[in-house]
């Protein structure tokens, strides 16, 4: 482009002030699933991106730009400045920032994720996800469609890709959508049972509060037994959705008599993507990085080893993979000892225990000799999940595992454990 990336700017703000969308090209409608069968997660993942994108893009018709250059001033820091600025009903506070080399993308995308938090500090109640971030850059760094991937799909912000070309003398801002390969390296990387961190809080039996079947006739849960356990699930859930972990919550309760062999027959079952698991890179013992991911990942992974004190390198994939299991289980813990305060009534000791999730899943007195109640996901689990609920509702005629056993309603997919156990092992979410 002719332009340098101040007359970029004010060529933006002075003609298209009303209409950004205007010189917008590229827009396309979100993958479609054509074949037969449900599609696999990395397709999954590629329509809701594209679905998220198209909907900022729709956002934007009603986008006033409302100033240039704008300062942000806090406190003693230095003054940076903003280089588009505007407001919309839909897209709400709008950042905008121009790169026209790839040489300074890198940067200005963190600036850009950067302003949108000095907003959420001076807006109180504000949420960074509130406000859509706009890049207009060439997109050809690697970390920066990385980054866009990362920002879209997981941290769920309102971020866009806009890349500025010029076409029969006209400026245009042409839509990125990033290459399918992204979203089946996530899939690779994530849904797959070695990739799950498994938290099991067992309890005993609360007289009263939380029941055996025992007291039932038709060896029934209680229903106060079973609310119980479902708000201590959804205790949990919220705080880790909250925390950005992707994860399955669920609370069961052995069978008759059963319950009355072990001393704690109630267990919340927390499990959890692990980013770091071990399987995908391990170090051997020429210093070198191995694992089942791909090339790019894993010469990435090695360029910060290289740069390790020697002293931290030897179990540095392991230590980041067992820390997270301790995150883990210190918001499971504290969310758990929230349920529990109580005023003159027994203190409830549990019982922590870490056992693998594909163990559970194979296991008859942990998977089926049980009252397995509501499921409770959260992060991209919860969205892939409801994708497919999606999907199966608009094919009606011949729903994929369900046949004539749909529920009329799709809130009754949510939350039952049934549903939900089948579809996540029907769609290989994980390995069952």
């Amino acid at each position: 482009m002719k332009f340098s990336e101040n007359e970029f700017r004010d060529f933006l703000f002075c003609y298209h002030k009303e209409n950004l969308s205007s010189i917008i090209i590229g827009k396309r409608e979100p993958v479609a699933w054509e074949e037969d069968g449900f599609p696999p997660i990395h397709f999954l993942m590629q329509h809701m991106a594209e679905k998220r994108i198209n909907e900022i893009l729709d956002s934007l018709e009603c986008l006033i730009l409302t100033a240039k250059e704008l300062r942000l001033e806090k406190g003693n820091d230095s003054t940076t400045r903003i280089d588009l600025f505007g407001n919309s009903e839909i897209a709400g506070l709008t950042i905008i920032e121009l790169k026209k080399s790839r040489q300074t993308e890198r940067q200005s995308f963190t600036e850009l994720l950067a302003y949108s938090n000095h907003f959420c500090s001076i807006f109180s109640g504000l949420n960074e996800n509130s406000i859509t971030s706009i890049l207009i850059a060439p997109m050809e760094t690697r970390i920066v469609r990385d980054s866009y991937v990362q920002e879209l799909l997981i941290n769920k912000k309102k971020t866009l890709a806009l890349i500025p070309k010029e076409e029969d003398g006209k400026i245009i801002l042409e839509v990125y959508y990033p290459d399918k390969s992204y979203y089946q390296w996530f899939e690779n990387n994530m849904f797959e049972d070695r990739s799950m961190s498994t938290v099991a809080i067992s309890f005993p039996e609360l007289k009263g509060w939380i029941d055996t079947d025992s007291i039932s006739k038709d060896r029934e849960i209680p229903y106060h037994s079973k609310e119980a356990l479902n708000t201590i699930s959804n205790t949990i859930a919220h705080k880790l959705e909250s925390s950005g972990v992707h994860s399955l919550v669920y609370s069961s309760q052995k069978w008759g008599e059963l319950a009355d062999i072990f001393p704690y027959p109630n267990t919340v079952f927390i499990v959890a993507v692990n980013p770091f698991a071990s399987f995908r890179s391990s170090i051997h013992d020429d210093d070198e990085i191995h694992g089942e991911s791909e090339n790019g990942r894993i010469e990435s992974l090695q360029s910060v080893y290289n740069q390790l004190c020697d002293d931290e390198k030897t179990f540095w994939i392991e230590s980041m993979e067992y820390t997270f299991g301790d995150y883990l289980t210190n918001i499971v813990k504290e969310e758990f000892k929230l349920c529990f305060l109580n005023n003159n009534c027994p203190e409830v000791k549990p019982e922590f225990t870490f056992p693998l999730w594909n163990g559970i899943k194979k296991s008859p007195i942990e998977s089926v000799c049980n009252h397995n109640l509501d499921v409770f996901l959260t992060g991209l689990i919860r969205e892939i999940y409801l994708e497919y609920v999606r999907y199966v509702y608009a094919e009606k005629e011949d729903p994929i595992f369900y046949g004539d056993d749909l529920p009329s309603y799709s809130y009754n997919m949510f939350r039952d454990f049934l549903p939900i156990w089948e579809i996540v092992n029907g769609i290989g979410l994980f390995e069952f």
